[in-house]
């Protein structure tokens, strides 16, 4: 294997250009490649799922164990690294020995209804149940130096994450509704983090599945996924 790529779980088949976006006023603009990130010129791995478009196409691209830590990596028949809750999901830029970006998903909570934002009324979800997520993320101060951009970000809104009814289950994501976005919650997380900032709070989603598998995967070609 590349030594460029020995720390991480994925050497992706196919690298694609991708540009961590920027934020102008309140939208955000992102391309996000869970693995095999390139942001510029510069190439990241990660130990996330494949980019290829056929999972089998990319069974052998997946090592069998983290250099780092030794451990057996998991991927699913959807490209998601199976990890468990309070595990971060990483991306490790070209060359790097530490992780450039780290997300983790601690937690989550299933409820029927939640407090309208701003109001005193109980509204419910589109889809099923809300799921709030207690994430925390954090990207890597080096991150803006190969970023073309103004602003270095990763997306941690909630149509960056899917979930679905277990493992090796089809993804469902749009999970971003009216609803999710009006509910009242605690310490909600921020819409990206920045390169040199950790954060940490909670996101809600409005999910068909009560139980099941939180994926993160904002470009929809595979990234992690957690159980509740």
């Amino acid at each position: 294997m590349d030594k460029a790529f020995e720390s991480a779980e994925i050497k992706s088949a196919k690298e694609r250009k991708r540009k961590i976006a920027v934020c102008i006023g309140a939208t955000v603009a992102v391309a996000a490649v869970a693995g095999g990130l390139i942001i510029g010129s510069n190439s990241f791995s990660a130990q996330a799922g494949p980019t290829s478009e056929k999972f089998q196409d990319s069974l052998a691209n997946v090592a069998t164990t983290d250099a780092e830590t030794g451990e057996e990596v998991k991927v699913d028949t959807e490209a998601q690294v199976i990890k468990n809750l309070g595990e971060p999901g990483k991306l490790t830029m070209d060359g790097a020995t530490k992780p450039s970006f780290e997300v983790t998903v601690h937690s989550v909570k299933v409820k029927k209804s939640c407090t309208l934002r701003g109001f005193d009324e109980t509204i419910t979800p589109e889809n099923g149940v809300f799921l709030v997520l207690d994430v925390s993320a954090s990207l890597a101060a080096s991150a803006a130096k190969v970023v073309d951009e103004e602003i270095a970000l990763m997306p941690l809104d909630a149509s960056s994450f899917g979930s679905s009814p277990g493992e090796n289950k089809n993804v469902v994501y749009d999970l971003n509704t009216v609803a999710a976005f009006s509910c009242e919650v605690d310490n909600a997380l921020d819409i990206a983090v920045g390169a040199g900032d950790e954060i940490r709070g909670n996101v809600v989603l409005d999910s068909p599945y009560s139980t099941g598998q939180i994926v993160y995967d904002p470009d929809k070609t595979g990234g992690w996924t957690w159980s509740y």
